[in-house]
Parts: structure tokens; C-alpha cells; sequence
């Protein structure tokens, strides 16, 4: 529910700031020029707000993001520790271990000198096709909320602020700048703002606004969602921030109290504000003032404001300009961390079927077949804003090789890939070296010219082939802001003899050359796709005959210029530059299929790792079926028909068809977990963790069986979208239409069997309280080891929805409780309910007799659905709201 702010929660942020700042900041109100508060709402560049030493205020420093703490450089920055993604994390079911993997979160922030991370992503995987979706805990806005409040309150517990993201809507890739998305009221506050709402508990430190339009304004710049609802109703006076480059409008975004333009240095903030005051066309009290007290609020809270007496000084002005310098960024990777990820890795990962042959034991196993595109090479984690430089990764194939090692039993571990599934060649890797260093990657010469011409400004390293320019941080100084070429270099030393297929992509006019042979000419290229953020060429495919050892001197030269893409709102993405150079060599792919079959034929069992990857699902793009990429349906049935011990292991941030489903005898789901993505996968198939994962989202059979199927992505052409399935997002859909999914949202099997019984309520009460009522049941572990099961509560709507002609979710999740259990122990287990669980958005406000719409809970019966998914029900009682 969504009742108006009160004073009480107006003066709980407030109250965030530390006392002693308060004079400080009243002073330096005061003390600011106009000129200097337009700056102060705007970046400085890619990471940080601008400092005003004059009067000790330090910048602040953000840095991405939901999978990890990446620090101030985009790619091959500093190491750090890789998290599961954010809809695994949402397949915990499990708030506390959320909570303590923002705790990491937030001291890596720490250590990377940066004061606000951006995370956590609070959208809702509307579709299976959201090429985002990795971000995202699921499809249900109450468990959304429940995560999202438990990692704020971790990342935050360690003195520093979280971001909630993306406010609100952000849920598809496609024409994600410009796309007008048209979602009726009830469906906006009862679906997607409600995560936010719930959010507000942990206090966080800011909001960001989404990229798309909603209902015809962009995010930023509408008075209703920012102001209104944000403020006005929820109370909440944190800093609101525009997503990069996604500040769209002077005026309109300042009215609507977005107070800070990112990155830096501003296009629509800075001096345009500035101007925009001096017309008369924006209050400098009104809406200048509040912006930068918010910003002034967050600064004291993160420690960045000097005492008044002390601004200026030599030190003060020292630490502003430190901040984004990667050297200043820490590195730590300690065991007790590596635990914790494990655990919450090993946690999301969800049993869809086990035909009593999981978990595996190595004394009764004398081959194991590890087969699979991604057994030695998983998807660890998403792209774009999820993308880190992880201390280390694990792979399924080499950590089921260390249980058998570890067990000391003589196990054959045997390896195929199978298939290949990525739609561009890998990076070249550990077989290229910079020709000035001797490490990993390319060498990166710039020009101040067009025609790769005249002294090197400046060179630098990156550490395989792939260059990505996402800042001005990552351009010489001297080159900002004009046209200028660079060459991209390395040594080439294959170590096979043979063809080997290459892949180029680039933004700019580039050449792929090989030991000065043309081999690709990209310079006049004008299809997009989904590299560099929607902003690179399409692939670009060539072949040839390389001898094992011998050096062949890769060069990309590559003229910096606009891309040729579609006019887009976002000021900043087409200002990216980078070139990708991928290399494969040339399999015979029906041998390597055939090689696979063969192995799985005399193996005791078959581990099949298959799934999704950074090609595939991606930010930047939106999926295109429901199908798992390449040949993986026809390996997995191959597989079978010669094994009947069959393991498949699922990659991928949402539903899957799985047309083979009845064929394995067991299927785990693994989303992507990170750097302990192979352990955690180990750790579950050989039982040193009971699998408890449980599905955030429902996979249907078939892609016209799911609610957005109809409306999704929308119109390309016109940059329109309408979320026609309004509130009957993801299961409500399945309910509401009786449709059987292929998996039900919270579904998930264990190595146990527990029975639920004596479910009961108590303490039923009118909705002046919070709770209406509490569920009690008892919960037995009837099986041989311990687990740990996640007990759902789903209640009914009003009578008073069907009956004003509204669509009805036949039930809703409405709490949760994870409850471990020793095998033969029983547990009582307590589920408070929520008033809020009663509550829906009225937009008439008829009952009210008030213009615009209330929320509103009805007297009147309830039903109250305990279960351990969305189908799987075991009781039903009834809940009175007097």
C-alpha cells in the first residue's frame, strides 16, 4: 500500500544526516553563487559530482554495480568480488543472506573510494525476453521489494549508500531511450513502483530514474512519478539522479525535482540550468534550492563536507581530486567473503526435477562426462552495467574434477564441449600480448589526426582484445571533445596450426589488419547491433591459415566518429568508442558433437551444462525465443537417448523452453552465480549443499502462453509500447487464464521431503494495524538429510475488483518464510500478514469522493493459499479484514 507521507517519515530522512553537518550546510547555502549550485547538480565526469574546495566539499564518487563493485574504469579496472546475479539472488527466497552479500557490497565500496553504489536494480522481469533481466529479482513486485530492502540495508550497514534502480519501468532493452511505454495507473503502482515503495524502509541513500518513457514522459522529467509519488506521497527526500546520460530535459527534469545530471560534464544541467534561471523560466528557490540541499544532505551523510573553518585548505583540495584515480582503489579477496558468495551462489540455485539420481557420490561412480558449451566456460555474469574484473571464476568442469581429486576415488572425469552457442568468436585472450609490455591484450596508440598520423599522444594497455572507450577518463586529455584516430596493436601466437575464423566489430571507421594484410574493412558499416551499447557495427566475419608459434602482429586502426545509429534521447552512449577483435579456431562442429555423444554413451553419469551467454542475453538487446541459442535442444535429446543418467545444468537470467524436459533425470537451474559459479553448481550436484533455490518467475511451455507475449517489446519503428497484460504480470497471467506453466513461479525441489501441517490464523483485526494476521503451521522434515524449504503465502483479491469490471489476480504472494529443518525435526513456523497484502489502487477514488485515484482495503473475506509455489498449495484458510 502506498499511504501519504507523514511528518514521521519526512523526518526520518532527514534525520539520516549527522547533526554537526547542519550549520555547515546551512552556511554553505548561503555562501553558493548560482553558478556554483548548477555545477553541484551536475557530474564532473564519468563517476563523480564536482567538488567546490572553496568550501570543503569533496566529490562524490558512484561506481557500478549489481554483480560487483566495479570501481572508476568500465573494463579492466580493478579486481573484485563477483556476486551471483540479482534474479539469483531472488531465488534465494532468503533475505538475510542478501543482506550479508550487501555487507560485501558495501565494503568493497569502500575500498574502492567510492560513497554510493548503484544497485540495486529493482525492475521487473515482465518477459522472459528482457535482455536485462540478469539485474532484476523476478517477476513479483513483493519479493522484488523484500530483496531490495534487505540488500540496501546491507550495503548500507557499512557506511555508505545504495541506489534503488531504475525508477521505474525499465524493463525491456528495446529502443530503451526513446520507447513510450503505456501503463495504467493501478498496473504502474500495483506492479512496478510498488518495489520501490517497499524499498524505502532501508532508507537508501538515492534513486536513479529509467531510460524509457512512461505514459509519454521520461522518467526524469515527469512531475507525477518523481514529485508526486516519490516525493510527496512517499516522503522521500533523498537525491534523485538521472541514469547516464539520461537527464532528457533543462527545465522539465529540474520541476520535476530530479536533482543531479550524470555523468559529467553536463549537457542539460551546468551552465544550461544556470541560463535557464537567469530567463526566469526556473526558480532558483524553488527548485534550484531543494536539489542542492538534497545533494548538500548526501555529501555530510558521506562524509564528503569539511567543517566550515577548514574549507579551502591545501588538503581539502587534494582529497576532491583523488577520488577517481584507480590507483587509490583496494584490493582484497579474504576467505570469509569467498564463503559467503559461495553460500548465496549454492542457494540460488533451483532442483526443477530429480529422478532419484542427484546428489552424486563419487565412491559409486567410475566416468563422469562433463559435456557442454558452458561446462569449461560458463556465463558467470550479465554485461553492461553488471560487467567486473572478478578476482577469479569458477567453472563447472574443473570444480567437479577437484570433488572427485578431493574424494580420492579413481573417477574418470571426462570433457567435451559439444556445440559452440555464442554468436561472436571469444576474445583472442592469453594468445595476444601488448608489443610494449609483453602481458595480455593490446596496445593502444593515439593520434591527434584522422590519418593515424604524427607523434603518439599517448598510449595505453588493455587487457585482451577488446578496447572500450566509455569515458572521457579513458581518452587523452588533449583529444576530448575533437576527432582523432588510434591503432590498437598485439602479438598474435596461435597454438594451433590450422584456419581460424575472425570477428570484428567496431564503432568509428576501422581496419582489421593481420601482419599488414587487410582482413577486414569496416569503415563504412551501418547496421547496429547490440555491442558498445547499441552503438557498434554488426560482426564482421574473415578466415585464415595461422601456424602454431609463430607471431603475426594484430593492428586495428580506428577513426573516432559519430556511429550511424537511429536518433535516440541518450546523451551519452554515442559517444563510445571501441573496437573487438574475436577469434576462434576452426572446429569440425559435427565431429566435436559426435565426440560428445560418444563420451556421455559409457559414462556411470552425464553432467550437461548448457545455457545462455553474453551474446545472447544481454543488455543493450532484448531476447528473441524462448529457444536456447544454437544446437543445445538437439545435443541435450542426443545426450539422452544414449545415457539415461543425465544431469542438465540450465544457464540463464529467465525462462527457458525445455523441450527435452522429460528425457534427463534431473535438471538444476543455475542462473549465473558469479565467480563461484562452478563450485556452487559442485557443490550442489555431489550434496554438500541441499539444493533450496526456488524459481522468482515462471517458465511457460511456449512464449504465447506467457501475459507479454502479445506486447512485447512493442513498436520498434513508432517507440511504442503498451503493457496490455496489465496487473496479470507473469504467474498472475498463468492464473488468471488457467494456463499450466512448464514451471510454476516459486517452485524448487530438495534432497528431503517435508510436510506441512496445522495451518491455522490468528489475530485477525480491522486494518488500523500493520499486521492483519499471522499464519502458524508446522513444518517436518520427513526425509534422511537437512533442507531448507520456503513456505509461500498467497492471498485473494477484493470481491470489490471483479465486481467494478477490473481484471482480478486470483492470488498474489503476500509473504514468505525460509525455514531450515534437521531431518525428522518439526519446526512451528509464524508468517506475519501485512495490511498492505489486502490493499489495491482504486483510480477512480470513487469510494474516496476524491479526484486522482486512492489505494484502498476492503472489508470482507479473504482467502489465504499456504503453499511451497504459486501451484502447489497445501492449505488454504480464510482471513477476515474488518
Amino acid at each position: 500500500m502506498a499511504p501519504h507521507a507523514t511528518d514521521e517519515n519526512r523526518d526520518r530522512h532527514q534525520q539520516s544526516m549527522p547533526t554537526d553537518s547542519a550549520l555547515s550546510i546551512a552556511y554553505i547555502m548561503k555562501s553558493l553563487s548560482l553558478e556554483e549550485k548548477c555545477q553541484l547538480l551536475s557530474g564532473s565526469n564519468m563517476w563523480e559530482t564536482k567538488p567546490l574546495p572553496r568550501l570543503g566539499i569533496q566529490a562524490l564518487k558512484t561506481t557500478d554495480g549489481p554483480a560487483g563493485v566495479r570501481g572508476s574504469r568500465w573494463v579492466d579496472g580493478t579486481h573484485t568480488t563477483h556476486i551471483p546475479c540479482g534474479i539469483s539472488l531472488g531465488a534465494t527466497f532468503n533475505p538475510d543472506i542478501v543482506r550479508r552479500v550487501g555487507n560485501i557490497l558495501g565494503s568493497e565500496t569502500k575500498r574502492k573510494r567510492s560513497h554510493v553504489l548503484l544497485a540495486p536494480t529493482m525492475n521487473i522481469s515482465r518477459s522472459p525476453f528482457g535482455g536485462r533481466n540478469f539485474e532484476n529479482f523476478g517477476e513479483d513486485p513483493y519479493l522484488t521489494g523484500i530483496m531490495a530492502r534487505a540488500y540496501i540495508k546491507g550495503v548500507q550497514e557499512e557506511g555508505v549508500g545504495a541506489c534503488m534502480k531504475h525508477y521505474v519501468a525499465n524493463d525491456q532493452e528495446t529502443r530503451r531511450f526513446n520507447m513510450d511505454e503505456q501503463i495504467d495507473e493501478r498496473t504502474l503502482r500495483e506492479i512496478y513502483l510498488k518495489p520501490f515503495h517497499m524499498a524505502l524502509q532501508a532508507d537508501p541513500w538515492t534513486a536513479m530514474t529509467a531510460y524509457p518513457r512512461i505514459n509519454g514522459e521520461h522518467a526524469d522529467t515527469s512531475e507525477f512519478l518523481v514529485k508526486k509519488v516519490l516525493r510527496e506521497e512517499w516522503g522521500y527526500n533523498g537525491l534523485v539522479m538521472s541514469d547516464w546520460g539520461g537527464l532528457n530535459d533543462t527545465i522539465q527534469s529540474i520541476t520535476a525535482t530530479t536533482d543531479l545530471e550524470m555523468p559529467g560534464p553536463p549537457i542539460r544541467y551546468g551552465e544550461a540550468l544556470r541560463k535557464a534561471v537567469l530567463s526566469g523560466r526556473v526558480s532558483e528557490t524553488d527548485h534550484i534550492n531543494p536539489s542542492v540541499g538534497r545533494l548538500l544532505k548526501l555529501l555530510a551523510r558521506a562524509g564528503l563536507i569539511d567543517s566550515v573553518k577548514d574549507a579551502g585548505s591545501e588538503s581539502t583540495v587534494k582529497n576532491t581530486q583523488k577520488h577517481i584515480c584507480e590507483d587509490d582503489e583496494v584490493e582484497l579477496d579474504d576467505p570469509a567473503t569467498r564463503r559467503i558468495v559461495r553460500q548465496a551462489a549454492s542457494e540460488g540455485i533451483v532442483l526443477l526435477k530429480n529422478n532419484n539420481l542427484l546428489p552424486l557420490s563419487p565412491s559409486n561412480l567410475r566416468k563422469i562426462s562433463v559435456i557442454g558449451p558452458n561446462a569449461k566456460y560458463p556465463t558467470t555474469g550479465g554485461t553492461g552495467s553488471a560487467i567486473v574484473n572478478p578476482y577469479y571464476t569458477t567453472n563447472p568442469y574443473e570444480s567437479i574434477l577437484e570433488v572427485v581429486k578431493t574424494s580420492k576415488h579413481n573417477v574418470e572425469v571426462a570433457y567435451e564441449r559439444g556445440i559452440f552457442t555464442h554468436l561472436q568468436p571469444p576474445l583472442i585472450g592469453d594468445c595476444l600480448t601488448a608489443p610494449n609490455t609483453g602481458n595480455p591484450g593490446f596496445q593502444v596508440d593515439f593520434f591527434d589526426s584522422e590519418c593515424f598520423e604524427g607523434d603518439v599522444v599517448a598510449t595505453t594497455n588493455w587487457q585482451n582484445s577488446l578496447v572500450y572507450f566509455m569515458s572521457d577518463g579513458d581518452v587523452p586529455p588533449s583529444l576530448q571533445g575533437k576527432r582523432y584516430s588510434y591503432k590498437a596493436s598485439g602479438i598474435l601466437r596461435p597454438s594451433v596450426t590450422g584456419t581460424y575464423d575472425f570477428s570484428f566489430s567496431s564503432t568509428g571507421k576501422a581496419k582489421l589488419y593481420i601482419d599488414g594484410e587487410l582482413l577486414v574493412d569496416n569503415t563504412n558499416w551501418t547496421q547496429i547491433s547490440g555491442n558498445f551499447m547499441n552503438c557498434g557495427s554488426v560482426e564482421q566475419f574473415a578466415s585464415k591459415e595461422l601456424e602454431a608459434g609463430k607471431s603475426y602482429l594484430v593492428r586495428v586502426d580506428n577513426l573516432v566518429v559519430p556511429p550511424p545509429t537511429r536518433p535516440h534521447d541518450n546523451t551519452l552512449f554515442h559517444k563510445i568508442s571501441g573496437v573487438r577483435v574475436g577469434m576462434l579456431y576452426k572446429h569440425d562442429e559435427e565431429a566435436m558433437f559426435n565426440r560428445a555423444i560418444s563420451t556421455a554413451k559409457d559414462a556411470d553419469v552425464v553432467v550437461l551444462v548448457v545455457g545462455h551467454n553474453n551474446d545472447t542475453e544481454r543488455e543493450g538487446s532484448d531476447r528473441m525465443s524462448l529457444f536456447l541459442p544454437g544446437r543445445t535442444d538437439e545435443l541435450v535429446s542426443a545426450v539422452c537417448a544414449v545415457n539415461k543418467s543425465v544431469v542438465v545444468v540450465t544457464q540463464s537470467a529467465c525462462a527457458i523452453a525445455m523441450p527435452w524436459k522429460e528425457e534427463p533425470a534431473a535438471i538444476l537451474h543455475a542462473w549465473y552465480q558469479g565467480q563461484e559459479c562452478g563450485n556452487a553448481i559442485a557443490d550442489v550436484i555431489f550434496g554438500a549443499v541441499n539444493p533450496c533455490g526456488k524459481l522468482p518467475l515462471t517458465f511457460p511451455e511456449r512464449i504465447e502462453d506467457h501475459g507479454s507475449h502479445k506486447w512485447f517489446p512493442g513498436n520498434a519503428e513508432t517507440d511504442h509500447a503498451e503493457y496490455g497484460e496489465g496487473i496479470l504480470v507473469g504467474y498472475r497471467w498463468f492464473d488468471a487464464k488457467k494456463i499450466e506453466p512448464q514451471w510454476p513461479f516459486g517452485f524448487g525441489l530438495s534432497y528431503t521431503t517435508f510436510e506441512i501441517a496445522n495451518v491455522r490464523v490468528s489475530r485477525t483485526s480491522g486494518v488500523a494495524e500493520d499486521i492483519c494476521a499471522t499464519v502458524f503451521l508446522e513444518i517436518t522434515n520427513i526425509g534422511e538429510v537437512q533442507g531448507s524449504e520456503t513456505i509461500q503465502v498467497y492471498t485473494s483479491p477484493s470481491k470489490a475488483i471483479s465486481e467494478a469490471g477490473l481484471e482480478v489476480a486470483p492470488r498474489s504472494l503476500a509473504a514468505f518464510s525460509k525455514v531450515e529443518v534437521s531431518n525428522g525435526e518439526t519446526k512451528t513456523v509464524e508468517i506475519p500478514i501485512h495490511r498492505e497484502a489486502f490493499a489495491w489502487f482504486d483510480v477512480d477514488g470513487k469510494e474516496f469522493q476524491v479526484p486522482g485515484g486512492r489505494w484502498r482495503i476492503d472489508p470482507g473475506n479473504y482467502q489465504c493459499f499456504v503453499g511451497t509455489s504459486s501451484r502447489d498449495i497445501v492449505s488454504t484458510v480464510v482471513i477476515t479484514v474488518e
